[in-house]
């Protein structure tokens, strides 16, 4: 039988929030960077997503990345997936 550490999975998040301003302070837009990591003995799973926000709060675009990572730290798979938003007028 497996040692019980073995099924440990850990799970952390980290969300940075950078706001764009013009040289008169006024809000521009928003970056937001938010990765979610997974990690147990067999390896690790790591979920960034950025998103980027106009002035009146609308996501304009959206770039995910999706890494596996097995035992040894070594990229075993990774998908990336990019959304622009298009103008519905």
């Amino acid at each position: 039988m497996g040692d019980e550490t073995d099924d440990v999975i850990e799970i952390g998040e980290s969300v940075d929030v950078a706001v764009l301003t013009d040289d008169d302070g006024e809000v521009l837009g928003a970056v937001v960077d938010d990765v979610i990591v997974a990690t147990s003995a067999e390896g690790s799973i790591i979920d960034e997503t950025i998103d980027i926000i106009d002035e009146d709060g609308r996501l304009v675009l959206e770039d995910e990345t999706v890494s596996v990572f097995d035992a040894d730290a070594n990229l075993v798979s990774q998908e990336e997936t990019v959304a622009i938003a298009l103008d519905d007028e």
